[in-house]
């Protein structure tokens, strides 16, 4: 009950901010810039969604194709940026890792971290939060930073704060919706699946897994939680289906559901407890992926 309270008194508090800053902050100018004058472009989310910043590869990509001598820079959240680092994402200048808990810890970092972005002078800034939301912390960091053209997805009061508002598609996959925040600026640009190779990496985190097996992640959080039920019955109609060897896991935050699973569930369980990078190269050691967490699906 206090949890619901306090976040109706967050909603209402940031529906007030948006409608005192929207009245406060001059008016974004239309702006239409070719793509022969843009030179430097960030794309950029905050939050610590790993899932969510994975799908933004394709975006990169289209970025990337229409200017191919363009510096492009991506800040995300730092397990994503390490990772993507580590596998390897040609298509992007500079991945700029975003540690929001260690940076809240000593606000004065916070400041110097945002000041060095706003010295960069962005042509354009690309705020990606979903395609029905509005991101209040990423447009006002958008302002902050004053590229020449500010671009995020037009929802309910937000096209005050952007040069170019977009409008949003629930109707496409969220990779390919995020794709339209830069058609704008080269209306060809195309949807292409991003797969990054990762076996390289490290092939120790491969050991100990079934060759060509099914690997049936449990972890998740909130509604995503599998029932025991479902997961029996999913577990029965695989082995009719296949010979393959099925494994189960999940990771160490999930303890305390596998816990409430029956023993033979839990007794087959892996906790998988190595970094992303490490997950990325296991996940990809396996012939079938299931899970009913999105997150680590769109790792898979």
């Amino acid at each position: 009950m206090a949890g619901k309270i306090s976040k109706s008194i967050e909603h209402a508090f940031k529906k007030l901010l948006r409608g005192v800053l929207g009245v406060l902050l001059p008016p974004p100018s239309a702006i239409h810039c070719q793509s022969s004058n843009i030179s430097k472009v960030l794309v950029y989310r905050l939050d610590q969604r790993i899932g969510n910043g994975l799908l933004l590869l394709p975006l990169l990509q289209a970025v990337r194709t229409s200017l191919p001598d363009c510096r492009l820079d991506f800040l995300i959240h730092k397990p994503v940026a390490e990772f993507l680092e580590r596998a390897g994402a040609p298509f992007v200048s500079e991945i700029i890792p975003y540690d929001q808990p260690n940076l809240l810890r000593r606000p004065w970092r916070l400041v110097r971290f945002f000041h060095h972005l706003r010295r960069e002078r962005y042509d354009i800034a690309i705020t990606s939060h979903n395609p029905d939301n509005f991101s209040l912390s990423q447009a006002l960091l958008g302002k902050y930073l004053r590229p020449r053209c500010l671009v995020g997805f037009d929802w309910k009061d937000s096209a005050k704060f952007y040069n170019i508002a977009v409008k949003g598609s629930t109707g496409k996959h969220y990779a390919e919706a995020m794709v339209d925040l830069w058609r704008p600026f080269d209306d060809r640009a195309e949807f292409k699946l991003a797969t990054l190779s990762v076996r390289h990496l490290d092939e120790a985190a491969t050991a100990a897994t079934p060759a060509k097996g099914i690997l049936f992640w449990l972890g998740a959080t909130g509604g995503k939680k599998l029932p025991a039920e479902l997961i029996a019955f999913l577990y029965e109609q695989l082995n009719k289906l296949s010979e393959r060897p099925i494994q189960f896991a999940a990771g160490p935050a999930d303890l305390d559901y596998i816990n409430t699973l029956p023993d033979w569930i839990n007794q087959r369980t892996l906790v998988w407890q190595k970094p992303l990078s490490d997950t990325a190269v296991f996940f990809s050691s396996f012939s079938l992926f299931i899970s009913g967490d999105t997150g680590p699906m769109h790792l898979a």
